[in-house]
């Protein structure tokens, strides 16, 4: 004991063991349930991610206009060649 403070008791070797084994078993289940939903939403965010640089191309053959992702500032949009 130290100072006024009593020590706290604690679970044997074996019971965290037998704890912690049973909190992993818990959660690799729930990962095994979970992993068909994050493959979609890789997925889902992939298309996305392509589909509005399509969107991109499109509106700046169409419009002229440059997209505002940070990487044209400055730029000034330009007339479309028809």
């Amino acid at each position: 004991m130290t100072g006024d403070r009593e020590t706290k008791s604690t679970e044997s070797y074996e019971q965290l063991i037998e704890r912690f084994n049973k909190r992993t078993t818990q959660l690799e289940i729930r990962k095994e349930q979970l992993h068909p939903m994050y493959s979609e939403y890789v997925q889902i965010e992939r298309d996305l991610e392509r589909l509005r640089g399509s969107l991109q191309v499109a509106e700046y053959l169409a419009y002229g206009t440059l997209p505002g992702d940070g990487n044209h500032d400055g730029m000034r949009h330009h007339k479309p060649r028809r």
